[in-house]
């Protein structure tokens, strides 16, 4: 039994460095593990606040759009309506010229 303690003793010796490395090791992968969950919970959390405000965005736009889209309708019309007014007016001035010239 001595022989066994004696044995196991000085295999721990040996291994001791190994097995403090080891140590070392698993906690710097801890560390790493612990520091990667918390950039991607920023990351996450950063995500989630811009879909969300992209949503508020579209969501105040849309009345937005509709009157723009309103306005050029508006804008054509009125457009439509002064290029009919010219003709007329052409046409008058062209009766008036006429009418001096007789």
């Amino acid at each position: 039994m001595i022989r066994i303690g004696t044995r196991l003793v000085a295999a721990l010796i040996l291994f001791a460095p190994a097995l403090h490395s080891l140590a070392r090791d698993v906690s710097q992968a801890q560390s790493a593990v612990q520091y990667a969950r918390q950039e991607f919970e920023k990351a996450d959390a950063e995500h989630k606040a811009d879909v969300e405000q992209a949503a508020r965005t579209r969501k105040a736009l849309e009345p937005l759009k509709k009157q723009f889209e309103e306005e050029q309708k508006k804008a054509r019309l009125s457009e439509k309506r002064k290029q009919q007014a010219k003709a007329r007016l052409e046409k008058a001035q062209q009766a008036l010229d006429r009418a001096w010239k007789e």
